[in-house]
């Protein structure tokens, strides 16, 4: 279990010191925190809730949030719309829209029970506890001043269904072991999903490697990124001197380890090994799945899926809605091992 509670902690470090990819319309310390157990009141919940038989939680708790660096305060309702809304676009099923409204308001309880815990909170938050620059926290679009920037005449319809999407799920989050997870997510995978374990070097029970389908349908699916002998050279000796990366670019990569889901876990580039993660972050690549041609010249990398390729895959998602499954399934069918626990 401390291990356990060791590994949440540096994922959320880790989490604030990577990007998350999303959608984007419009994620060493090892101290232990005790992340608290829900309270009793809580409850597991089956495939039908029926939410309007309680008080509303989302509409009765509040949060702040610091966005273009002025900390506010809103209801989880108001903030999980405008979250839903910069993460995923409107036109997409409604059981997928109410999955996102789910690992959203999921992450948000994990993250602020953990500075609740005794995490600080980063300081570019300014005392908020949470933030609308994604690669700490999610993206957030105020529904009230952006709507017509986003949806133009069509903002009253797709507004209605951003709103739907998070009142039908309200004060519904996945937990496991009693604990809201860290519901992390990304816009589009292969054939499976990344463990957490071969993309940040921790376990987490739910963040397994899983199969998914749909990937394909978004337009980063495949993308390619090409790059000078030279320039590859500065870059990466800028940060790995020891590196050898005399010869021809062709005799510079060897011996990768990949994941189940293919991703590129760590390689050795030059003589030194690093993470397939570093390659990513180094040379702006969509994913870490990825294949090297080379000339005498030039490197180019041709990547499969976008984003880290943990937990949840927007796409995914979406094919599942697609053939009819409830966002229930999509959850669960992502976030391995978890339930579904209604707060009141």
């Amino acid at each position: 279990m401390k291990r356990l509670l060791i590994f949440f902690l540096a994922l959320t470090v880790i989490l604030y010191a990577m990007p998350i990819f999303t959608l984007g319309f419009g994620r060493d310390d090892t101290e232990q925190v005790q992340t608290p157990q829900l309270p009793e009141e809580d409850r597991t919940v089956g495939e039908a809730v029926l939410v309007g038989e309680t008080e509303s939680y989302d509409r009765a708790t509040r949060v702040t949030v610091c966005i273009g660096g002025k900390a506010s305060d809103m209801t989880i309702h108001d903030y999980l719309c405008g979250v839903v809304a910069a993460e995923m676009p409107a036109s997409f099923p409604e059981e997928a829209l109410k999955a996102q409204a789910v690992a959203a308001r999921t992450y948000t309880l994990y993250k602020i029970k953990l500075y609740e815990s005794g995490t600080p909170t980063p300081e570019s938050h300014n005392g908020a506890q949470l933030c609308d620059d994604p690669t700490h926290c999610k993206g957030f679009c105020d529904l009230a001043a952006k709507e017509k920037e986003l949806w133009g005449a069509s903002a009253e319809k797709y507004r209605a269904i951003i709103e739907e999407s998070v009142t039908s799920t309200d004060g519904i989050i996945a937990t496991y072991g009693g604990e809201p997870i860290a519901a992390v997510f990304h816009a589009a995978s292969g054939a499976r999903t990344e463990s957490a374990i071969d993309v940040w070097g921790g376990n987490a029970p739910y963040l397994q490697s899983v199969p998914s389908e749909g990937g394909e349908a978004s337009a980063n699916f495949h993308a390619s990124v090409s790059v000078t002998a030279d320039r590859f050279r500065a870059l990466f000796l800028a940060k790995y001197q020891k590196a050898d990366l005399s010869g021809l670019p062709a005799t510079w990569f060897r011996d990768s380890a990949r994941s189940e889901a293919g991703g590129v876990i760590n390689v050795l580039v030059g003589g030194v090994r690093v993470q397939g993660t570093e390659i990513r972050t180094m040379f702006g690549l969509n994913s870490t799945n990825f294949k090297l041609k080379t000339t005498e010249t030039s490197l180019t990398f041709e990547t499969t899926g976008y984003g880290h390729g943990v937990g949840m895959s927007q796409f995914g998602a979406r094919a599942m809605a697609l053939e009819g499954k409830t966002y229930e399934e999509i959850i669960k069918s992502y976030y391995t091992g978890v339930e579904l626990t209604l707060k009141n």
